[in-house]
């Protein structure tokens, strides 16, 4: 995924970027009242496919409304994750785009986040949503 895309959706969007260090996270969303910011800590963002992977999960958030506390109950944060994933897979690699990929020789996990730009293990969860979600790829 071209990084500038991402960079323009968020600025569309009017979220703000911070670079931060964070204490133990790579990326985090912060919305309060009338202002969002995306807030990403370079030191252990390494890379741009580490920074788009960030970009997309924290953009999930702001398109799901999957807001949480630091302080929140764990199945809370779990809850507002996967809402946040979900949204962001289905805006930024859809289901039939993903069919398309595969019928073209995008077969494993590791060609498509290359071709998306974005970390294997996070693809890899889209991927396994997708496949439960949908029944498969057929």
């Amino acid at each position: 995924m071209d990084p500038t895309e991402l960079y323009k959706k968020m600025e569309d969007e009017n979220i703000n970027y911070i670079n931060h260090d964070l204490f133990s996270t790579s990326g985090m969303i912060a919305h309060y009242e009338e202002v969002t910011a995306i807030i990403v800590d370079d030191k252990k963002v390494k890379g741009q496919v580490a920074e788009n992977t960030v970009l997309i999960q924290e953009l999930g958030h702001y398109m799901s409304g999957a807001y949480y506390r630091t302080n929140s109950p764990y199945e809370l944060i779990e809850k507002m994750e996967h809402k946040a994933d979900k949204k962001a897979w289905e805006e930024f690699f859809p289901y039939e785009e993903i069919k398309e990929l595969m019928k073209k020789g995008y077969t494993t996990v590791t060609q498509l986040a290359e071709y998306y730009d974005v970390e294997a293990p996070y693809m890899a969860r889209c991927i396994n949503y997708y496949y439960n979600q949908y029944h498969g790829f057929d």
